[in-house]
C-alpha cells in the first residue's frame, strides 16, 4: 500500500509540473524504465519510506541516464572508479588504487557518502542501492575520531542532503540531521562565530590544530548546508550558528584590499596577516557569497553585494596578464604586499561563480562573463602539457620581454602533479550552460581522455599523478574522494544533450559539487 501510495503521489507530481512548465518534461520524464529504476529503490530495501511520507518539499528528480556516447564513457569510468573501490577499500574512506589498500582519516565511508548522489544522477540503480543500504545499515556519523569541520560538512553532511534530495530516503535525512549535531560542537568550544576547525564526532572535543588558526573557507563554506538541514527539520539553530560565522566576516569588511580577505582567522574571530588569495583556505569563501544569496532564493542583500564588491576588488587587485602574449589570469598578494603571479587550479571555481552572478542580472555589461571565460581559457592553458592533465599550481611569466619565445607560463615541479581535481571541469560546465559553445564540451572530453590514459588503474579506481610534465608517469596511490563526487558529475553534467538537469535557476551546487535545493 505505501509502494502504490508513492507511485500515484510521484505521477501526480509529475502531471501537475509539466502542465506547469512544459519545457521540464525532459527533466521530469516519466517512461515506464525511470519509474520502475524509482520503484525498485523503493521496493528492494527494508525500512525505505514512500516519499510522500518525507520532509521533502518536492519530489526528487528522475534521472533519465546517459543520453549520448560520451556520457556513456563517464558512466563507465564512474562504475570502474566504484568498482575499485568496492573491491578493495569499500566502507572506509579512500581508495589507494596502486596497492590496492585503503585510506580511513575520517572512518566516514567517505567515498561512498560523497559519490552516492553522482550515482544517482547517472542513473545507476545498483550503485545507488549498495551505497543507500551502506549507509542505512554501517554509517557511524559518531565514531572516535576528529575530523575537519568544513572537509566533513562539504564532503558528508553535503552529501547526505544532496541524497535525501534526490532519493526522498528518510535514512539519509536521519544521519545528516544527527551528523550536524556533532558538527556543532565545533561552534560551541568557541568564545566567538567563528568555530574551530577540527571537532571529535563522539566526544564533541573541538580544536584548531594550527596555532588556532581556521582558514577563511573552513569558516565560511558550511553555511549552505547547514541551512538546508535547518529547512529540512524545521530547526533554526544550524542555519543560525554557522550563519553568525558569515555575519562576523561581513562585519569585518576586509577594506584594505576592499573586500578581499586575508586567509587565516583565529577562534577570537581577528585575521591574522597573510596573503589574499582565490586559491587554497580562501576559495570557497567568496564562492558560498554568491551561492548563500541564491539558495536563500536571494533574499540576503549583503551577501549579494559583499559578492560584487569582492569581484571589482579581484579585477582591480589580483586579475593580470601575461607576458608576451597577455593571458589573463587570477594572481594573488603576498603578506608583504607584492603581487605574485600564480594561480592555483582551484581558482578555476571562480568562473562558475561568476557566470552565475552573470545568470543572475548581476552582471552590468557583462564584465562578470567576460572575466568567467578569460579564465575557463587559462584553466584550459593548465591542460596544455605532455599528458594533457592539470597541474596542481601554474605561475606565469610577467617580464617585458621582446623574446617571442619566452612562455607566458610555466609549472615548477612541485606544484606538476594532478590530483584529478573539478575546478576546470566546473568551470566549463557553467560556461556551456549559460554559451552552449561546445568547445568547453570538447575541453571537458580531452581532459577526460587523458584521465582514461593516465590516471586509470586496471584493477579499479584512477589514481593521482606526481607529474603531468612527464608522459612516463608515476602515479600516487590515492583516488581523492572527490574524483567520483565531483570531477566525473561535473564532466557528466557538461557532456549532457539535455540541459535541463539540475537547471541553474532550482538547484545550487555546495562546493563538493552537492546539488542543493533553491528555497521558494
Amino acid at each position: 500500500m505505501q509502494l502504490l501510495a508513492f507511485l500515484y503521489f510521484y505521477l501526480n507530481f509529475i502531471e501537475l509540473s509539466e502542465s506547469l512548465n512544459p519545457k521540464r518534461q525532459k527533466f521530469f520524464g516519466k517512461s515506464s524504465e525511470q519509474v520502475q529504476i524509482r520503484h525498485n529503490l523503493t521496493e528492494n530495501c527494508s525500512g525505505c519510506l514512500p516519499v510522500s511520507n518525507t520532509k521533502l518539499k518536492r519530489a526528487p528528480p528522475i534521472f533519465q541516464g546517459p543520453t549520448n556516447d560520451r556520457q556513456q564513457a563517464i558512466v563507465k569510468a564512474f562504475q570502474h572508479a566504484w568498482s575499485g573501490y568496492k573491491k578493495y577499500a569499500w566502507g572506509h574512506d579512500e581508495l589507494r588504487p596502486v596497492s590496492q589498500r585503503f585510506d580511513n582519516p575520517f572512518e566516514l565511508g567517505l567515498t561512498i557518502v560523497d559519490s552516492l548522489d553522482t550515482a544517482i544522477i547517472m542513473g545507476l540503480e545498483i550503485e545507488t542501492r549498495e551505497g543507500l543500504e551502506w549507509i542505512r545499515n554501517s554509517l557511524n556519523v559518531s565514531p572516535s575520531r576528529s575530523v575537519n569541520l568544513f572537509e566533513t560538512t562539504i564532503r558528508v553532511l553535503g552529501g547526505l542532503l544532496s541524497g535525501f534530495h534526490l532519493t526522498g530516503e528518510d535514512i539519509l535525512l536521519e544521519k545528516a540531521t544527527k551528523l550536524g549535531d556533532n558538527l556543532l560542537k565545533a561552534f560551541e568550544k568557541s568564545k566567538s562565530p567563528i568555530p574551530k576547525s577540527d571537532v571529535n564526532l563522539q566526544t564533541g572535543d573541538a580544536f584548531s590544530p594550527n596555532r588556532d588558526f581556521s582558514s577563511l573557507a573552513e569558516v565560511t563554506t558550511l553555511q549552505l548546508e547547514f541551512r538546508d538541514l535547518s529547512d529540512l527539520t524545521g530547526n533554526k539553530k544550524y542555519e543560525e550558528v554557522t550563519f553568525n560565522a558569515s555575519k562576523h566576516i561581513h562585519k569585518t569588511k576586509c577594506l584594505e584590499y576592499d573586500g578581499l580577505c586575508p586567509y587565516h582567522i583565529d577562534s577570537k574571530g581577528e585575521f591574522r596577516k597573510t596573503s589574499i588569495t582565490l586559491g587554497a583556505r580562501a576559495d570557497s569563501y567568496y564562492e558560498y557569497l554568491i551561492k548563500q544569496w541564491l539558495q536563500t532564493k536571494k533574499s540576503i542583500d549583503w551577501l549579494r553585494d559583499d559578492f560584487i564588491q569582492s569581484m571589482t576588488a579581484v579585477k582591480k587587485h589580483l586579475y593580470c596578464q601575461s607576458q608576451p602574449n597577455g593571458l589573463w589570469f587570477i594572481g594573488e598578494i603576498t603578506e608583504y604586499k607584492d603581487f605574485y603571479p600564480k594561480m592555483d587550479h582551484l581558482v578555476c571555481f571562480l568562473s562558475g561563480s561568476l557566470v552565475l552572478s552573470h545568470f543572475n542580472s548581476l552582471d552590468e555589461n557583462n564584465e562578470h562573463l567576460e572575466m568567467a571565460k578569460q579564465i575557463g581559457d587559462i584553466c584550459h592553458k593548465m591542460y596544455d602539457n605532455p599528458t594533457g592533465l592539470g597541474p596542481e599550481i601554474m605561475h606565469f611569466n610577467m617580464e617585458n620581454s621582446s623574446d617571442i619565445s619566452k612562455e607566458d607560463t610555466y609549472v615548477k615541479s612541485l606544484d606538476a602533479h594532478s590530483l584529478l581535481r573539478p575546478e576546470a571541469i566546473e568551470a566549463w560546465f557553467y560556461l556551456y550552460r549559460v554559451t552552449k559553445d561546445k568547445k568547453y564540451q570538447e575541453w571537458g572530453w580531452s581532459a577526460f581522455e587523458a584521465i582514461e590514459k593516465y590516471a586509470k588503474i586496471e584493477t579499479g579506481g584512477y589514481s593521482s599523478i606526481d607529474n603531468v610534465l612527464r608522459k612516463k608517469i608515476r602515479r600516487r596511490d590515492k583516488m581523492e574522494s572527490f574524483f567520483p563526487a565531483e570531477t566525473l558529475k561535473y564532466l557528466y553534467l557538461l557532456l549532457s544533450d539535455d540541459q535541463e538537469v539540475l537547471p541553474l535557476d532550482r538547484w545550487v551546487f555546495n562546493t563538493e559539487a552537492h546539488p542543493l535545493p533553491i528555497y521558494n
